[in-house]
């Protein structure tokens, strides 16, 4: 299959980008990723903090998502492979994709230039970009005047804290990588991926320069709007939320298009598991949305496989015909 050489970037983290990537790397060859680099869970926390490096997992993420299919199965296992607990071992939790970018990091003395070494390892054919290259944390304001700092303590919120988001910050300031800014300023379409609202997609757009690049760009600015809400960033949210939120923070008025799950495709059962997380499908509301964007796009875009709802490979094909 011939593939469309045409400049994409994909913004987010985690996941969402992941999936996203993954599936429109079939249909298209110039892919890039931008992730946030400021998660402080889990592993990728415990490396920052014991070595001093800026978080690899969503960027591992993103190279396994943008890697050769025909790269030897093991090793596509190798970069996602995660020990199991066993009685007490220093290696429970640890993802080897985390510990080769943290030694391919010391080795070659960058972030940048571990990426690009592991790239070129498992056959990526477009770039995984960090957004910055600065350390610094994600601290959120609550509507009681609250702060809370660190990626993982919003994120692992409770689902009983009925306080919301209201303000997200970087502290100390970041910078955005110059390769991002120029991938973004040259892109043809920026898309918007969708996964934690406000812990995988808002960080990249609080560096410094991030509003800069997108107010120099001429491509296309597509949103994909998250399936379900989060209790403890997105409770209550519509998809018109999700738009509104999401232009004020990257300084503009519409995109032209905007991906949303038609909610009423999604089953009772998948419902009813969610809601034991005060989790639901994000409403739809053509009227009040359509005042952020050019194009509505709402269909059935939810991979409901094994009691977990992500997107499918449908988004893949409408961001390409856009």
């Amino acid at each position: 299959m011939n593939k469309i050489k045409e400049s994409i970037v994909l913004i987010g983290g985690g996941g969402g980008v992941y999936r996203i990537a993954h599936f429109l790397k079939r249909i298209r060859s110039n892919i890039t990723t931008i992730q946030t680099t400021f998660d402080h869970g889990g592993h990728s926390g415990q490396l920052r903090d014991e070595r001093g490096v800026l978080p690899p997992g969503d960027i591992r993420q993103a190279i396994l998502a943008l890697a050769d299919d025909k790269i030897e199965p093991t090793l596509r296992k190798l970069l996602s492979f995660r020990f199991e607990p066993q009685n007490g071992s220093s290696l429970d939790g640890v993802t080897m994709g985390n510990l080769f970018l943290t030694a391919l990091t010391e080795i070659t003395g960058s972030l940048p230039s571990a990426i690009n070494t592991m790239c070129q390892w498992y056959g990526v054919k477009g770039k995984v970009l960090p957004v910055s290259l600065d350390d610094a944390d994600l601290c959120v304001e609550l509507n009681d005047g609250s702060i809370i700092k660190g990626e993982g303590n919003i994120d692992t919120r409770s689902i009983d804290d009925d306080r919301t988001i209201v303000r997200a910050f970087l502290e100390p300031e970041a910078f955005i990588y110059t390769e991002a800014y120029q991938a973004i300023v040259n892109a043809q379409k920026i898309v918007f991926c969708p996964g934690d609202f406000f812990t995988s997609t808002i960080p990249n757009t609080l560096v410094n320069g991030f509003k800069d690049a997108i107010e120099e760009t001429k491509a296309s600015l597509i949103c994909i709007v998250n399936v379900m809400t989060k209790k403890a960033e997105t409770d209550g949210f519509t998809a018109t939320d999700f738009a509104r939120v999401l232009l004020k923070h990257i300084g503009c008025d519409n995109f032209d298009a905007i991906l949303c799950n038609d909610p009423a495709c999604i089953s009772e059962a998948i419902i009813v598991k969610y809601s034991e997380e005060k989790a639901h499908p994000v409403v739809v509301n053509n009227d009040e949305l359509s005042k952020f964007a050019e194009r509505i796009i709402v269909r059935n875009f939810a991979d409901q496989t094994g009691n977990i709802v992500r997107h499918n490979v449908k988004i893949a094909s409408v961001i390409a015909s856009l």
